[in-house]
């Protein structure tokens, strides 16, 4: 009796000695990049490895933010147009934290003229983590990576299995094409002007200043963008960047206010005003390129 309970007893300790370490081997694969905290290891993943399949020192300027991002700014029509070097580093839902991250990696085999943020992500919180409201689980997911990121798994195998997913994109230069329309039924003039401003975090402000800073030190120019989105976008949150973005002589271009581009909102969003479509997304593209080649006088690349 003694022997067969010493025997559980030791396999129940050898499931856990080796439950701990296969932890802490799959750790190490989902680990913080260089030590930055971030939200999502595979997209940050995915996007760092996307630039360094680029030739070293190949790009001129490179678009971050989330899906406002990688919907508006088609890397190909700009080179095509333009003769830009560029891609798109946006993901889903992305996060300033993802941001900085992907953009620290970016820099060790890129030296950009331009760098684009989308602002959208400036106002998707960092208080806590998509799915973990859970302060015991926030805490676990900070101390074991691992823990963090157990809900990806089948997204893991997902994006590694599809190669034809993984070519389009690399193919497109970040940038997701959308060629369906669902119009925009509101009313056109959604920036209704006010004097309020929506305060951004303090704790993405933060990593706003890190990534300030990080261009500043590489010699790369800033430019903030707010792309068309009449559904998440409004006059308070351009005054938040505005005023962020002006006491830190920092470029800002709110699109939402360019009647130049002339967005159609019946022809040129893709999910009701919140995404733009191939068409609406040509538009920006063109405007941008006149804007990098008028504003900063970039060159196309030889």
């Amino acid at each position: 009796m003694k022997d067969t309970t010493m025997k559980k007893t030791i396999r129940i300790i050898g499931f856990l000695l080796g439950l701990i370490i296969l932890t802490g081997v799959l750790s190490l694969f989902f680990k913080e990049q260089d030590g930055l905290k971030v939200y999502d290891s595979l997209s940050v993943h995915v996007k760092t490895a996307d630039i360094k399949a680029e030739p070293d020192q190949s790009l001129q300027i490179l678009f971050y933010g989330d899906s406002e991002c990688y919907a508006s700014f088609s890397p190909n029509d700009l080179y095509s147009e333009f003769g830009y070097t560029s891609y798109g580093c946006g993901t889903a839902a992305q996060k300033i934290c993802d941001t900085y991250a992907i953009l620290n990696e970016n820099l060790k085999t890129q030296s950009p003229d331009i760098i684009v943020l989308e602002t959208n992500c400036l106002f998707r919180s960092l208080k806590e983590k998509e799915g973990t409201p859970d302060p015991v689980m926030d805490l676990l997911t900070d101390r074991v990576p691992v823990i963090a990121y157990h809900s990806r798994w089948k997204e893991l195998a997902r994006k590694s299995l599809p190669k034809k997913r993984e070519e389009n994109r690399r193919k497109n230069k970040g940038f997701v094409v959308r060629e369906g329309v669902n119009p925009y039924n509101g009313t056109t003039k959604y920036m209704n002007k006010t004097d309020k401003a929506k305060k951004i975090d303090e704790d993405i402000l933060e990593y706003l200043d890190q990534i300030k800073a990080l261009c500043d030190k590489n010699d790369i120019t800033l430019l903030l963008v707010s792309a068309p989105a009449p559904k998440n976008w409004n006059y308070e949150k351009h005054n938040g960047v505005a005023d962020w973005a002006s006491s830190h002589e920092v470029d800002y271009m709110d699109l939402n206010l360019e009647d130049g581009i002339k967005i159609n909102w019946k022809k040129d969003s893709k999910d009701g005003g919140d995404h733009l479509n191939l068409k609406g997304a040509r538009k920006v593209t063109k405007f941008m390129g006149e804007y990098f080649r008028d504003t900063y006088g970039l060159t196309a690349e030889e």
